[in-house]
């Protein structure tokens, strides 16, 4: 598997916008074969902060969903919407999954 997780700080004056459309970026990245869950969540104290777990079968389908034209639209449209300073990301292994358990 090859994961991604961010943490994202939206601007105010965006977040309604990217609430929405990140919505419809997940499920079109959900329904991407080399895609094994795309989820968005909100910080519930900060709702200007939006983490993104992003499961990939591995990195190749990765590197595919990034070459797909919702992508670069959506990263296009929705680069201004972010504090750029505040964006933390990570690629993960994992070391325990609940459904292995």
């Amino acid at each position: 598997m090859y994961i991604v997780f961010s943490t994202n700080k939206i601007k105010a004056e965006h977040l309604d916008e990217f609430l929405a459309q990140v919505r419809v970026h997940a499920a079109n990245s959900n329904a991407e074969p080399g895609c094994v869950r795309y989820d968005v969540m909100q910080d519930t104290t900060d709702p200007q902060t939006v983490c993104l777990q992003e499961v990939f079968l591995n990195e190749d389908a990765f590197h595919a969903h990034q070459a797909n034209d919702f992508y670069k639209d959506w990263m296009a449209r929705s680069k201004d919407w972010r504090h750029a300073e505040y964006r933390v990301r990570h690629v993960l292994d994992y070391v325990f999954r609940s459904e292995d358990g």
